[in-house]
């Protein structure tokens, strides 16, 4: 019974181990961060389609970060929680030309490339054809809108051929 009990132990213990190990980056990727980001607290390493991924804050800053880097510990990107207010001045005029300064503003951010220019997130909710929707508008630093998609709350296409 002891045996069995000390086998249990050790398998518990090792899965436990192994499971943590898979979570954390390897130490190149993990010393490359520290050196790109030494103000950095709460940081929680992750693992997201093959890419290790810091999530942090930068002590005296708003907002969490994103911080990625491939397999070879190099940084491919960084993503920012920010303020609408801390958008492009384009940016904003872009987005408030098209939806007005009234739309709600859900999130913004801004994500920061390896040899890329800087794109610009922000999520805001609007009405699609009556009902509420979502929309992600993905922008350039001077303003273009690059992509726009769409979660509408509750549509279900037939209600379109509804007859009015």
């Amino acid at each position: 019974m002891r045996k069995i009990m000390f086998a249990v132990i050790m398998l518990t213990a090792a899965i436990f181990t192994v499971s943590c190990d898979d979570d954390r980056a390897p130490k190149s990727t993990r010393n490359a961060f520290n050196d790109q980001y030494p103000n950095a607290v709460d940081v929680d390493w992750d693992r997201k389609h093959g890419y290790s991924v810091a999530e942090f804050h930068i002590a005296g800053q708003w907002g969490e970060c994103e911080a990625w880097y491939d397999k070879s510990g190099n940084w491919v990107m960084t993503k920012y929680d920010i303020r609408y207010n801390d958008l492009p001045a384009a940016v904003q005029t872009s987005f408030e030309t098209e939806f007005g300064k009234q739309t709600p503003v859900a999130d913004v951010e801004r994500l920061e490339r390896k040899n890329a220019d800087t794109i610009y997130f922000i999520e805001a909710t609007i009405a699609i054809n009556g009902y509420p929707a979502e929309v992600y508008l993905d922008y350039a630093e001077d303003g273009t809108l690059l992509r726009t998609s769409a979660d509408i709350e509750d549509y279900d296409n037939v209600y379109y051929y509804l007859p009015l």
